[in-house]
C-alpha cells in the first residue's frame, strides 16, 4: 500500500502532526526513525553509494535548520508517496512508513517556530531591469530601456525565475550603471529647455543611395525600392536617424507587400544595429498601386541611429549574379513590364511567385513630446527653493513607495542647497536630489519589515507594493496608494477589488508575459539555434511568434478565468499567420494572434504542444526527450530530478552497416545501466510521449535520422508511467496528466507563490500551499480566482 492518500503537507497543522508530537514527542531519533532508514533507504544514500545526489547518513538531525528541515521534508514526502524506497527494493509495511512519516512532521512543525524567529527583521528584494524601467515610467513619464548596450546588466535566475531576491546581488559596477540611468531619465524627464521638433522624410531614391541627380529627372519621384526576400537597406546611406536628444520617435513607411499564393507574407523587420534591437517587425499585405503606411514609436538614445531595414523571409536573391547587371538601377512597378531580372519574381500573369517589399518612403519625426511641461516638472520641479520640501518629499515617497521621515527629507534639500552653494542653478541641483533618491536601497530595493519591530505582517504600504510588482511590475499607482495611506488595503473585500481592477487594466499584459515566460523557462527558447541546413524555415520571428503564443494562451486563459485544465489540453490555442504556416493550420491571416478553433488532425491544445515548449528542450538539431520529461517534471509536476551522475558516456552513433535507430532506441541503453534507470523510468516517458514532435516542434509521423541505412523509422510516442498506466502518444498522454490535476495544481501554485513572494517556498509554507490548493479545487482549478486567493491569503500577506 502506497500513503500517496496521506500526503505529507497535510501533515503540517493538523491532527495528524499533533498525534505524532503527542506521541513521539519524547522519542530521540535514533530509536524513532534510525532503524527505518537504515533498512529502507541508507543502502542507496550512505558514504559509497549517494543515488541523486543525496546522503542520509551525514544528513542534520537538526529540524530548526531550514537547510535540514527541507531535505527532511522531501525525504517523508518521497516515503508519502511511495516513490521511495523504488519499485524493485524490498518495500517497507504501510504502517511503518506512515509512523516515519508522522514523526519527521511533528519534528518539523516543532522546528517551525524556531526557524520563524531566526529570520531577519528586514527583508530586501531588488528589483529587475525590466521593473526598473516600468517604474521609471510610471514615477518620471519616460521611457528608458535597460537592455540598450549602456543600460543595466543583465538580471540573474534561478529555475528560470529572474527576480528571487537571494539571486539578484547589486554590485560597485551595477551601482555606478544605475548612477548613470538615473542621470539619463532625469536628463529627458526634465529637459532645460524644450526640444526642437524635426520632420525628415527620405525619399526611395534617398533609401537606395542613388546619385542626388536622379532627383531632377522626370522619373525621379517615380522610383521605389524593391525589397527580395532576405534583401535589406542598410549600411551608408541608413535609412537611420540622427537625434537630436534621447525620445520617443515616430517612424512612418508607405509601401506594397506582395503575398504569393498559399505562400509567406513579406516580413518588414526594422532593426537598430548599434542597440542590438529589433525597433519593430510586422508582415505586410498591400497591394502594388494600393501602399499601405506601417508606423510606430520607439524610444531611442542621441547621436546616430543606424537602423537595417528587411525583409526577412527566405527566398531568391537578387544580386548582380543573379540577373541585375546595375544593382543602382531604380525600380518602378511589377505592373507596367518586368524587367529580365524581374522573370522569377512573378508568373506571367504578374502573380507573386515570392513574397516581395516594394517602399516608397520612410519618414522620422519627434521627439514625441507635450508642450509645456513635462510630466515630471509639472509634479516635482517648484519655481524655486521655498517649494522644494514638498516636492522631494513627494517625489521620495512616490520613489521610496512608502511614508518618508523628514531627516530623510532633509537629507535631499541639504544636497539640493549644497549644490546651489557651489553656484549650481536650482532646476539642476533638484535634479542632483533626484539623482540621489533614484540611487537608494529603498527605490532599488522593495524594503519589507522593519529595523525596530519583528512583525510578520506587511505593511499596507508594503502590501501595496508587493501586489503591484506581482500583477503589474512596477510601483504602486495612485489608487494603491491611497488605499495604504488610508490603512484599508489589508481588508479583503478592498484587497479583491484591487485584483480584479488591477487584472482588468493593461498593464496587467506584463504578468501575463512575465509570469509564463519564468515558469516555463521560455527564456531558453533559441539559445541553440537550429541548424538551417535541417531546419531551413525556422526564423526569428518564428521564434518570437513561438514565445508570444504562451503568452497570449495565457493571457486567454488568466482574462477569462479558465481552468487549469486548458494548461494540459484544450480543443483551441492563440495563433498568428506564421506560426499557423509552421502548424500548417489553414485560414489564419492575421499578423496579430488570435483564438483559433483546434481540429484532431492539428495535434496541438495545451501548451504541452506548442512550438515554444516543444523546442527549448531541443539542442537546435535534435529533440531531446530526457529533456522535454524532465521539464513535465518541473514546471507541470514541480519535482526536480536529481543530477546525473558524472561521466555517463555519451549516446552512440548507428553503425554505418545497421539499419536507422529512433533516439528511443537508442535510450534505452539507459535502462540496462543500474545507475541510470531508476530515474530514466520517472523521467523518460514523460518526454517520449511527445516524440511525434520534431526539434522546432513540427508534427512529424517518422523521425529523420542521419546515421545508419535504410529508411528513415517511424515514431513510437508510446509508453507507461510508473504506476503502470499507459499511454500511446501526446493526446492520450494529456489525458493522463488531466486525471491528474492536482498534483499540476499544487505544482502551478508554487510556482505562482515563488513569482508573487520573490523567494523561493520552504517547508514552513507547505499548510499554506496545501490550503490554496485545496481552495483551488472547489473552485474547479479557475486560474483568475487561484490568483484572487493567493493575494488573499496570509502567505502573501506576510513575510
Amino acid at each position: 500500500m502506497q500513503l500517496s492518500s496521506i500526503p505529507l503537507f497535510f501533515a503540517f497543522g493538523l491532527t495528524l502532526a499533533s498525534a505524532a508530537s503527542s506521541q513521539t514527542g519524547a522519542a530521540d531519533f535514533d530509536t524513532a526513525i534510525q532503524p527505518f532508514l537504515k533498512e529502507n533507504c541508507e543502502r542507496c544514500h550512505n558514504e559509497k553509494k549517494h543515488k541523486g545526489e543525496f546522503r542520509l547518513d551525514t544528513l542534520s538531525h537538526d529540524f530548526e535548520h531550514g537547510g535540514s528541515a527541507m531535505h527532511w521534508a522531501d525525504v517523508a514526502d518521497r516515503i508519502s508517496a511511495g516513490e521511495m524506497p523504488p519499485d524493485e527494493e524490498k518495500q517497507p509495511k504501510a504502517a511503518d512508513a506512515a509512523k516515519i512519516v508522522e514523526w519527521l512532521a511533528a519534528r518539523l512543525k516543532e522546528g517551525e517556530a524556531a526557524r520563524l524567529a531566526k529570520r531577519e527583521r528586514v527583508s530586501f528584494y531588488k528589483i529587475t531591469r525590466e521593473e526598473y524601467a516600468n517604474t521609471i515610467q510610471d514615477l518620471l513619464g519616460v521611457h528608458y530601456d535597460p537592455t540598450d548596450p549602456t543600460g543595466l546588466s543583465e538580471d540573474s535566475e534561478w529555475q528560470g525565475f529572474e527576480r528571487i531576491g537571494s539571486v539578484l546581488s547589486l554590485s560597485p559596477s551595477h551601482v555606478e550603471k544605475y548612477f548613470n540611468a538615473a542621470e539619463s531619465v532625469l536628463a529627458e524627464a526634465m529637459p532645460p529647455k524644450p526640444p526642437v521638433k524635426f520632420l525628415r522624410h527620405k525619399t526611395a531614391l534617398e533609401l537606395r543611395g542613388n546619385p542626388a541627380d536622379y532627383d531632377a529627372q522626370p522619373w525621379g519621384h517615380k522610383a521605389r525600392v524593391d525589397l527580395w526576400p532576405g534583401a535589406d537597406l542598410g549600411g551608408r546611406p541608413s535609412p537611420g536617424q540622427a537625434l537630436p536628444i534621447a525620445g520617443d520617435y515616430k517612424v512612418r513607411i508607405q509601401l506594397s507587400g506582395l503575398k504569393p499564393k498559399n505562400g509567406r507574407a513579406p516580413h518588414l523587420a526594422v532593426y537598430a544595429t548599434d542597440l542590438d534591437r529589433m525597433l519593430y517587425e510586422a508582415d505586410v499585405v498591400a497591394p502594388e498601386d494600393k501602399p499601405t503606411i506601417v508606423e510606430f514609436t520607439t524610444h531611442l538614445p542621441a547621436g546616430n541611429v543606424n537602423v537595417r531595414l528587411a525583409n526577412e523571409v527566405p527566398g531568391p536573391s537578387n544580386l548582380p549574379r543573379s540577373g541585375r547587371a546595375d544593382p543602382r538601377l531604380p525600380f518602378f512597378s511589377i505592373k507596367d513590364g518586368r524587367r529580365p531580372w524581374q522573370m522569377k519574381l512573378t508568373d506571367e500573369e504578374g502573380q507573386p511567385l515570392y513574397p516581395f517589399l516594394i517602399l516608397d518612403w520612410m519618414e522620422w519625426s519627434g521627439p514625441i513630446v507635450e508642450d509645456g511641461a513635462t510630466y515630471a516638472q509639472r509634479e516635482y520641479l517648484p519655481k524655486d527653493i521655498s517649494g522644494a520640501r514638498e516636492c522631494l518629499t513627494r517625489f521620495a515617497e512616490r520613489a521610496y513607495r512608502r511614508p518618508v521621515k523628514p531627516e530623510e527629507v532633509d537629507e535631499l534639500l541639504q544636497l539640493v542647497q549644497s549644490e546651489m552653494g557651489h553656484g549650481e542653478f536650482f532646476p539642476a541641483a533638484m535634479k542632483t536630489a533626484f539623482v540621489a533618491a533614484l540611487s537608494q536601497k529603498d527605490f532599488l530595493y522593495l524594503v519589507e519589515g522593519s529595523p525596530e519591530t519583528n512583525t510578520q505582517r506587511l505593511t499596507d504600504w508594503e502590501l501595496a507594493s508587493r501586489l503591484s510588482y506581482f500583477l503589474w511590475s512596477t510601483m504602486p499607482d495612485a489608487e494603491l496608494f491611497d488605499a495604504a495611506r488610508n490603512n484599508t488595503l489589508h481588508q479583503p473585500e478592498v484587497l479583491r477589488a484591487q485584483v480584479k481592477r488591477m487584472l482588468a487594466d493593461a498593464k496587467a499584459d506584463r504578468f501575463t508575459e512575465a509570469f509564463p515566460r519564468q515558469w516555463l523557462q521560455l527564456q531558453r527558447v533559441g539559445m541553440f539555434t537550429p541548424d538551417k541546413k535541417l531546419y531551413p524555415d525556422y526564423d526569428a520571428y518564428l521564434e518570437k511568434s513561438m514565445k508570444e503564443e504562451a503568452y497570449a494562451y495565457f493571457r486567454e486563459v488568466l482574462r477569462k478565468n479558465l481552468s487549469l485544465r486548458e494548461f494540459i489540453d484544450s480543443d483551441w490555442t492563440m495563433l498568428n499567420a506564421r506560426l499557423a504556416v509552421h502548424y500548417q493550420i489553414p485560414n489564419v491571416e492575421q499578423d496579430r494572434f488570435e483564438r483559433v478553433a483546434l481540429r484532431a488532425e492539428d495535434h496541438r491544445g495545451g501548451l504541452l504542444t506548442e512550438a515554444a515548449v516543444l523546442s527549448l528542450t531541443s539542442d537546435g538539431q535534435r529533440h531531446r526527450p530526457v529533456h522535454r520529461g524532465k521539464w513535465v517534471l518541473e514546471s507541470i509536476f514541480g519535482k526536480s530530478p536529481p543530477p546525473p551522475p558524472a561521466n555517463v558516456k555519451p549516446i552512440e552513433p548507428t553503425p554505418a552497416t545497421q539499419p536507422k535507430a529512433t533516439l528511443r532506441n537508442k535510450l534505452d541503453a539507459h535502462k540496462s545501466n543500474e545507475t541510470c534507470a531508476a530515474c530514466h523510468r520517472r523521467i523518460d516517458p514523460l518526454g517520449l510521449a511527445f516524440d511525434n514532435y520534431d526539434a522546432i516542434g513540427r508534427w512529424r509521423t517518422e523521425e529523420v535520422v542521419g546515421d545508419g541505412v535504410g529508411e528513415n523509422p517511424k515514431v513510437d510516442a508510446s509508453g507507461e508511467l510508473p504506476d503502470g498506466r499507459k499511454f500511446t502518444d501526446a493526446a492520450s498522454f494529456k489525458k493522463l496528466l488531466l486525471a491528474d490535476i492536482g498534483k499540476f495544481n499544487a505544482a502551478f501554485i508554487e510556482k505562482l507563490a515563488i513569482f508573487a513572494l520573490r523567494r523561493t517556498m520552504t517547508v514552513d509554507d507547505r499548510a499554506a500551499l496545501a490550503e490554496l490548493a485545496r481552495k483551488s479545487k472547489d473552485d474547479d482549478y479557475r486560474v483568475q480566482d487561484i490568483v484572487e486567493s493567493l493575494v488573499l491569503s496570509d502567505l502573501f500577506q506576510k513575510r
